[in-house]
Order: C-alpha cells, then sequence, then structure tokens
C-alpha cells in the first residue's frame, strides 16, 4: 500500500462524521460558551467580543466565530478563526485541544480559576483514566534488587573473588552465575522493551494518560528493577482494561 493511499484511509478513519460534528459543536455551543467567548476574546483581539461560537470541527481544525460591537460603524461586526488540531483522533482530541487553547486565554485574559471544560474534562479524566505517573518502588526493594544485581555481576565476572564471598563458589559456579547474569538481562530487557511498546501505544491512543518523559522513565524503571516496577505498571494496565470494560 502506498504512503498517500495509507494517508487516506488514516484521514478517513480521524474523519468525525457529520452526526459526531454537530453533537460535539452543540455540546460545546450550549455547556462552554463562556469558554469559546474567552478564546475568541484572547486569540483574536478582540477583548470586547460579545458572542462566539463553533462553526465547524474537522480533521483541519476547529472554526470559531466571533462577533463585536464596531465603534466606528456602531454595528455588530463578524470575524472567524481556525485553530490547528494537531493530534486530530476523534472528540476527546478535539476537547482536549480545545481545553488547553481555554486554558491559555483564561491566563491570558487574567481570568481566576480554570475553565469550565477544563474542570469537567478533569471529573470525567479520572472517573475513566487511570494514572500512568511513574513511581520508583521502596527504598528496600531498590537497595535489594540492585545489590542482588551486582553481587550476581560480581560472581559472574570476577574469577579472584574477595575470600569473605567465596563461600557462594561452594553453591554456585561462576560459568552457572554468568548464565544467571546474561539471562537476568535478557529477561528485563525483554520487559522494558514491553513496556516501552505499551507506553507507545497508550501514547497515541490517550495522550493525556502518557507522554515521552513518562515511558521513557517506566522503561529505565523496568530495565533496572524488573519486577518491582513491571507489576505496579500492570496493576495500572489492568485497572484501565477494567474501567474500559464497564464502561
Amino acid at each position: 500500500m502506498s504512503q498517500q493511499q495509507q494517508a487516506r484511509q488514516r484521514q478517513k478513519r480521524e474523519l468525525l462524521s457529520s452526526e459526531e460534528q454537530e453533537r460535539l459543536k452543540e455540546r460545546l455551543n450550549t455547556s462552554y460558551t463562556a469558554d469559546i467567548l474567552n478564546i475568541a476574546r484572547h486569540f483574536g483581539s478582540r477583548p470586547l467580543a460579545t458572542t462566539a461560537r463553533v462553526l465547524d470541527i474537522d480533521s483541519s481544525g476547529i472554526t470559531i466565530e466571533w462577533q463585536w460591537a464596531d465603534a466606528t460603524t456602531r454595528k455588530s461586526a463578524k470575524d472567524d478563526m481556525q485553530f490547528a488540531i494537531r493530534d486530530f483522533s476523534g472528540a476527546n482530541s478535539v476537547l482536549v485541544e480545545v481545553s488547553n487553547l481555554a486554558v491559555e486565554a483564561h491566563k491570558a485574559l487574567g481570568l481566576v480559576g480554570e475553565p469550565q471544560l477544563t474542570r469537567d474534562k478533569r471529573v470525567v479524566d479520572a472517573k475513566n483514566l487511570v494514572d500512568f505517573t511513574f513511581r520508583l518502588p521502596s527504598g528496600l526493594a531498590m537497595a535489594s534488587i540492585i545489590f542482588g544485581l551486582w553481587l550476581l555481576a560480581y560472581t559472574a565476572l570476577v574469577a579472584k573473588m574477595h575470600p569473605r564471598l567465596r563461600f557462594i563458589r561452594n553453591w554456585v559456579s561462576q560459568d552457572t552465575c554468568y548464565h544467571l547474569l546474561v539471562w537476568a538481562i535478557i529477561v528485563h530487557a525483554l520487559e522494558a522493551g514491553a513496556v516501552y511498546a505499551f507506553c507507545y501505544l497508550l501514547k497515541v491512543i490517550q495522550p493525556q494518560q502518557m507522554n515521552t518523559n513518562t515511558q521513557l522513565k517506566w522503561t529505565l524503571g523496568v530495565g533496572v528493577f524488573g519486577l518491582a516496577c513491571l507489576h505496579d505498571f500492570a496493576k495500572r494496565v489492568s485497572r484501565q482494561f477494567s474501567i474500559v470494560g464497564a464502561n
């Protein structure tokens, strides 16, 4: 399949249906009129705009129209602006983009608090999205894992061990330790690769849950601490699937 065909198919998948567009426009124009007006006032450089509404939504962006009283002609004037949607993947991506625009406009206009859309999205996300913020394992777990890996590497790579550690040779040979070290590295690398791939998928589907910085933290954490981090990550993934299944 050519790149042009892939691009057309991707665009076709991403476009909202006319019914979805109308529902989303109605939602924005009825529930979030103040947020849309603030976006127009700030980005349209019309602080005295009186009304604003969403005209159109598609993969090219969201178009907002606003009105203001022209002091020169003493008549109502109109203007509009299209805002690009950087990661268009459906209704949720549009709401994220509008929320970001509203936050920026809110701050620029010196308004107190947060936009209504931002507050509502936070409530909905808290019910439907699991927090994937990276957290290190407990100090005891990290110390135990680092000591265990160091001891395994030491017994695998050092032939003349410290006298106090030579008793280990009575239980496990250097060759065995070496093979265990190689397998430990392979397992940790496979675990880290799987987590990296899942984080990448999550970043594409739900960018508000995952970013590149968090993806790298989880990958490095699992790569170093193995199951101690993987178990925490797997629990969050399981909770997310449970929420999706319940909905």
